[in-house]
């Protein structure tokens, strides 16, 4: 049980708020945790982004919707037995980045800063403290004992971590590193240009009809590959009552100030992202760590392994990045019964585990 029981648990895109978000099975999960089936050797739960979906609801979605704050009081339970790590992702915080501006890397850490201010005095902030959430994690030997090194830029890596959790029963190599984050670090300049703005825009945008609008064709439209083009306002209006369990009025009520002017600029922006989206294969993300690795001022190719979020295709692969051997983890999403989670053992061995329903 020593060797095979996980030390670390790693998450990524639950997408709180977003519509076909499996929170069901998400509470199940940190059930288990609280009630200690993954054994007495879990030291740590990391959530490596989109937690939440600022991108496509309003904030006050997190305390009046019955199953999301349930989700958050589980993880109050979890922050009780075990440290919770938090590195946001590009629903949770803007991503962009410019010459003139500087690089994500830069406005990260007033960009966490931020999205704390968001959720003053409320159970977010209990569950969420600054020196647990990070841009990017480093699992190694730190002065001889194994830690999960946490850093807000590529610059601190290796030598200056903001903060540190030591694992026991954890027997590392000494060559073994694992990066784990996000993952929107590995898209290209053009989509941080073109599709990260919008992001950003939606983030800090609070109209619920328009968050309403773009939650549903991002998320049943674009993600089930049905066509955008002929939706009008009703049809949407008649799926949301079943999706969302809401009468026809309370519906209604969402949309009373929605124009149809509103709604087909939408549909014309959704369009444009469905086009995105299909473009964002595997090999494109392999791609973005190359970029990545080539461009990062520490010596990257001390890294073992990575695993990221942000693309929601769950799978673990061997590949060769700049001439060594990586293994690469996808840890998937809780959405479209597609939940997976990670989970790393004695000797860094690493699991990508598929929750079958």
């Amino acid at each position: 049980m020593i060797e095979s029981s996980p030390r670390i648990l790693i998450v990524s895109d639950i997408h709180l708020g977003a519509l076909n978000s499996d929170l069901d099975q998400f509470s199940l999960f940190l059930k288990k945790i609280i009630k200690g089936e993954f054994g007495e050797h879990l030291q740590t739960l990391v959530i490596l982004g989109d937690l939440f979906d600022l991108g496509t609801t309003v904030k006050s979605t997190f305390f009046t919707d019955e199953k999301i704050f349930e989700i958050l009081t589980y993880l109050l339970e979890v922050k009780k037995k075990i440290p919770i790590v938090f590195l946001p992702g590009n629903h949770e915080i803007p991503v962009t980045s410019s010459i003139t501006s500087g690089t994500y890397d830069e406005k990260f850490n007033r960009r966490k800063k931020k999205f704390l201010e968001k959720f003053p005095n409320s159970i977010i902030v209990d569950i969420f403290e600054p020196n647990m959430i990070c841009q990017y994690i480093v699992l190694s030997k730190w002065e001889n004992e194994s830690a999960l090194l946490l850093y807000d830029s590529k610059e601190q890596i290796y030598d200056q971590p903001i903060n540190l959790i030591k694992i026991s029963n954890l027997n590392l190599r000494e060559i073994y590193k694992c990066l784990m984050l996000h993952g929107y670090q590995f898209e290209s300049d053009a989509i941080r240009i073109l599709v990260a703005p919008f992001w950003k825009s939606m983030i800090s945008y609070q109209n619920i009809a328009i968050k309403e609008v773009y939650n549903y064709f991002w998320n049943v439209i674009i993600r089930n590959k049905r066509k955008i083009k002929p939706i009008t306002i009703e049809d949407m209006k008649s799926e949301l009552e079943r999706l969302k369990g809401l009468s026809s009025e309370e519906i209604d009520a969402i949309f009373s100030n929605l124009s149809n002017l509103e709604f087909n600029l939408i549909k014309l922006n959704m369009r444009a992202l469905k086009k995105y989206r299909k473009a964002r294969k595997t090999d494109y993300y392999l791609e973005g760590i190359k970029e990545f690795f080539d461009e990062a001022k520490c010596d990257f190719s001390q890294i073992t392994h990575v695993i990221y979020g942000h693309s929601h295709k769950k799978g673990i692969s061997n590949e060769i990045i700049n001439d060594h051997n990586i293994e690469v983890i996808n840890s998937g999403a809780w959405e479209y019964s597609n939940n997976s989670f990670v989970e790393i053992s004695n000797d860094g061995k690493i699991n990508l585990i598929s929750i079958d329903k």
